[in-house]
């Protein structure tokens, strides 16, 4: 009988699973699937050995909100959150996910498990033809909305994302027949980037709440600490008590104080400074284009938004504590965002794990304990086959070294890939090892019900 393809030995191993507690193992891998939880000593009869020793050996990362929904790019997004140890990622988020039929078509190989949400901005609302964002969608179009949402989660779609930020004319009354629709599939999801981010962002996480009491959908709050400066305690509350009431709802947020956003998005439309309390165009920095690296004026920021209204502009407007007290939540989920555009990008893009994990170890958080919020749970949360490691679970496996895995990427050079990674293993296939990327990908694109 043939013996297995890889052994990653002696590492402790984090399986995250009720029946075996953090210890030295070793794991071997056999036809993409994890065949033996070995002891640590056990012989090394594979084609393939790592040596894990003094290393920790997890799964790997699920980032259940990031943007891979821009199909120019080929693989950036992917590839730095592999170098960060993400195996299994979920895009179209914020209401930007295409059509599932695209989706797929742009990405049948990804190099990471990737799932796709449907979009109700570039999914649903601009697939009928409503192109105005300020405007609702009326009774025909919201119908056809619906069928067009019914037929991708038929297809494998593993939920509806809505963007009301971004869409500010899409009504409760639009958003609550596709919230319907998705209550049909009782296996998906509604993630809602909220409709305010300023003192109104409270009674948005309110009608995020209401959605999913309303239609019984499961619904997922996401980028929580970005969306709420200054309030996100009262938010989390709501959140807290939707839960108690017996609703189905999550949150996420990721460990940076300053948020990203396309320069022609509705979130700098007319007004924005009032929202942020007077913090105006000098808290605005470009990352991309020809404004790249410098912070904006109300000039420059209107010449970005007319000439490159897809250029990304970081906020710094957030506060360091609120934010992290959110990651520290325990029930917070930890998720990137990650986003590519106008060649420019955020630093979460390459650096949102290690940090989160830092940081959740300065809160006092155990080993197991932090790293289940960026495995277990988020998989958990998508209803995702991942995040655990098991006798015949998905070889998806990390292991990195917990004195040096750190975040180097910073605004100045957002892609610079954290330190201490020492290999991911997708499907049973080493794809970054000692830094060196394989040659082809490895993952596998998701539908819902495969």
């Amino acid at each position: 009988m043939r013996g297995p393809d890889l052994i990653i030995r002696g590492g402790t191993l984090f399986g995250m699973t009720e029946d075996r507690s953090p210890g030295l193992y070793s794991i071997a891998v056999k036809d993409g699937r994890v065949s033996a939880i070995l002891p640590p000593d056990a012989p090394a009869n594979a084609d393939r050995v790592f040596d894990a020793s003094g290393m920790f050996v997890a799964p790997g990362f699920v980032d259940i909100h990031i943007h891979d929904e821009y199909f120019q790019d080929t693989d950036t997004v992917q590839h730095c959150l592999i170098r960060q140890g993400i195996t299994t990622a979920v895009a179209g988020n914020c209401g930007s996910g295409p059509s599932f039929d695209k989706s797929f078509a742009a990405r049948p190989r990804p190099w990471l498990h990737l799932s796709f949400l449907v979009g109700n901005c570039a999914g649903l609302r601009e697939e009928v033809g409503h192109s105005d964002r300020y405007t609702p969608a009326t009774a025909d179009e919201t119908s056809r909305m619906c069928e067009l949402l019914r037929d991708a989660l038929s297809k494998g779609a593993i939920g509806l994302s809505l963007g009301l930020e971004y869409a500010p004319g899409a009504s409760y009354e639009e958003i609550m027949f596709l919230a319907a629709v998705v209550a049909e599939f009782r296996d998906r999801i509604i993630t809602v980037h909220i409709r305010y981010d300023d003192h109104r962002c409270v009674d948005a996480v309110r009608e995020a709440a209401h959605l999913s009491r309303m239609s019984g959908a499961r619904l997922q709050v996401s980028h929580l600490g970005s969306m709420t400066m200054g309030y996100t305690r009262q938010c989390e509350k709501e959140i807290e008590r939707a839960v108690s009431e017996g609703a189905d709802i999550g949150f996420d947020c990721y460990p940076y104080d300053a948020f990203c956003a396309k320069a022609g998005s509705a979130v700098y439309d007319d007004g924005f400074a009032e929202r942020w309390n007077g913090k105006g165009p000098e808290c605005l920095e470009a990352v991309s284009g020809r404004f790249k690296g410098n912070r904006l004026t109300f000039e420059t920021l209107a010449e970005m938004r007319k000439e490159e209204p897809l250029g990304l502009i970081v906020a710094h407007v957030m506060e360091k504590a609120e934010v992290e007290d959110c990651i520290a939540n325990r029930s917070c989920v930890i998720a990137s965002d990650a986003l590519f555009s106008g060649g420019g990008a955020h630093p979460r893009i390459a650096g949102t794990f290690p940090r989160a994990l830092r940081i959740l170890r300065e809160y006092g958080y155990g080993w197991e304990d932090a790293l289940r919020k960026m495995t277990a749970m988020p998989a958990d949360r998508m209803r995702l086959p991942a995040g655990r490691l098991f006798e015949g679970s998905p070889a998806d496996v990390i292991v990195f070294d917990p004195d040096k895995f750190t975040d180097r990427a910073t605004f100045k050079e957002p892609f610079l890939p954290p330190d201490g990674l020492k290999l991911v293993v997708i499907n049973g296939e080493p794809v970054l090892e000692n830094g060196k990327m394989s040659e082809e990908p490895h993952g596998d694109f998701y539908r819902r019900g495969n």
